[in-house]
């Protein structure tokens, strides 16, 4: 039946799907009848029924390619992923799968691809800067209590990780980062992810994580800035990407490397069940132990009750008794025999003492009177007295040679205080002289270039000033009055 528009009416002749396929087939194989495409091999599959399946890739792209059981004989090499390929035949498009695919007839290797070159040489230097030693990876440990998972926000992944967890280690929190895994922002998502994951304290291990593709889905994990972000985590990390098959330069660098994702999430976990029945192994083992040490002391404790050697036993400590009361009561004895003898030893060297101290003060008290007789021999007053005399007349010498000195330089300083007064602008101006300045008094006037016949100026006198207009002027001869010419 054929679809209607909402309205109920029909958008023309409608095709089927078949007849647009078929018109895409058609039109493919008429337009590329021939054709040789160069790209490098992803994904290579050789069928059971002898044909090849693989894609050429480039940057950007992939083309679906099929190789016949009898052209693949024919070729004399056998494809494999990261071989640059270039591959003759004709264009073509399944409908079965909605695929354009080459088929193509023959192929020629051509070298290694871009990709599987620039993967060999970067896991090359991370080998070379010692990131892959197995001598850096840490251990995962046993029983985590904080598992941080890095990868994408939905999808079957997340999904099967933490109920892998739960299923297996229900104690341990789950801290998701939420990533892209595949696309121009993957990279520096999952270094982000890494630089949030190593602010996380206390975690025990990290998870990174994505589902299967294609190597092309899958590159993002052999880009450099993931690599050494995965190498540089302070926390274990463990990789599950991809399938078994697929290994990227992550998993390389990581501290453990799962198959799937899944098995990650295992790897990371215990099994609680394992873990209930270890403990329940060991708490019976602790408990047969104790019972059996428990036993065997009992019996050795009733053996030697029942034993002659107890008798024996008591017989040496009744004995080790007496000895002992013996040698207390000898030691006593020694003791108050050396008790005594220090005493006397001690009264004795008293009564000595005694007599030392006072033959010492009676022959301090005669060196003391010999002293103070020879000391009163050595009055200081009279030399006292002189001193003193002799500093009083050295000071009055000292103050009147002050005041003659001050009286000198005072006179100096008078006359050289009337010489300054005697330069002050006022006192020149007070005998008769003027100077001349501009009318706001800005500027002084001391040439009469300055000026020019019509200016008004300000002369100063001593005691203020006048506001003057040139009438005349002379340069170069002082000022005379002009006097009047005489009639003949």
């Amino acid at each position: 039946m054929v679809p209607s528009l909402p309205d109920g009416s029909f958008s023309g002749d409608p095709y089927t799907v078949s007849e647009i396929t078929e018109a895409l087939r058609q039109h493919l194989e008429t337009e590329f009848p021939e054709i040789s495409v160069i790209g490098e091999i992803a994904n290579f599959k050789a069928h059971s029924s002898g044909h090849y399946y693989f894609s050429l890739r480039d940057e950007s792209n992939l083309l679906r390619v099929v190789v016949f059981r009898r052209y693949a004989q024919a070729a004399g090499i056998e494809p494999e992923n990261g071989m640059l390929l270039i591959a003759t035949g004709r264009i073509s498009h399944y409908g079965g799968s909605g695929q354009t695919q080459l088929i193509a007839h023959t192929f020629l290797e051509a070298g290694r691809g871009g990709m599987e070159i620039e993967y060999n040489r970067l896991l090359r230097q991370l080998m070379e800067e010692g990131l892959t030693s197995h001598d850096r990876k840490r251990s995962i440990p046993p029983y985590p209590s904080r598992i941080v998972v890095i990868t994408s926000p939905t999808g079957a992944v997340i999904n099967d990780i933490l109920q892998t967890i739960e299923r297996r280690w229900p104690v341990a929190e789950v801290v998701h980062i939420k990533v892209d895994v595949q696309g121009p922002r993957a990279e520096n998502s999952i270094i982000s992810a890494f630089d949030v994951s190593n602010r996380i304290e206390e975690a025990d291990a990290v998870i990174l994580a994505r589902g299967g593709g294609s190597t092309e889905d899958l590159w993002t994990f052999n880009l450099e800035g993931v690599a050494r972000a995965v190498s540089s985590s302070i926390h274990p990390v463990i990789t599950g990407i991809g399938h078994e098959i697929d290994t990227t330069v992550a998993d390389f660098v990581s501290d453990l490397r799962a198959a799937t994702p899944t098995a990650a999430a295992e790897l990371a976990t215990p099994s609680i069940e394992e873990v209930r029945n270890l403990v329940d192994e060991r708490m019976d083992d602790l408990a047969t132990l104790y019972r059996r040490s428990s036993d065997e002391r009992l019996q050795l404790l009733q053996y030697i009750l029942r034993s002659s050697a107890f008798p024996a036993i008591v017989h040496r400590l009744e004995r080790s008794e007496l000895i002992t009361a013996d040698l207390s009561g000898r030691l006593e004895n020694w003791w108050d025999g050396i008790e005594s003898e220090a005493s006397n030893r001690i009264l004795s060297c008293s009564v000595r003492l005694g007599k030392s101290l006072e033959r010492s003060l009676r022959i301090g008290e005669s060196s003391l009177a010999a002293h103070l007789e020879k000391i009163s021999r050595y009055d200081p007053t009279a030399m006292i007295s002189t001193s003193r005399e002799t500093v009083t007349r050295f000071i009055s010498t000292v103050r009147m040679g002050v005041e003659a000195d001050l009286k000198l330089k005072g006179k100096d300083l008078r006359e050289r205080t009337r010489a300054l007064s005697g330069l002050h602008p006022l006192e020149v101006l007070g005998r008769g002289y003027t100077y001349c300045t501009s009318p706001g008094g800005a500027r002084v006037i001391g040439r009469s270039s300055d000026i020019v016949t019509g200016d008004e100026v300000m002369v100063h006198f001593y005691d203020g000033g006048a506001l003057c207009t040139v009438e005349e002027k002379r340069e170069g001869v002082p000022w005379r009055k002009k006097r009047a010419s005489k009639s003949r």
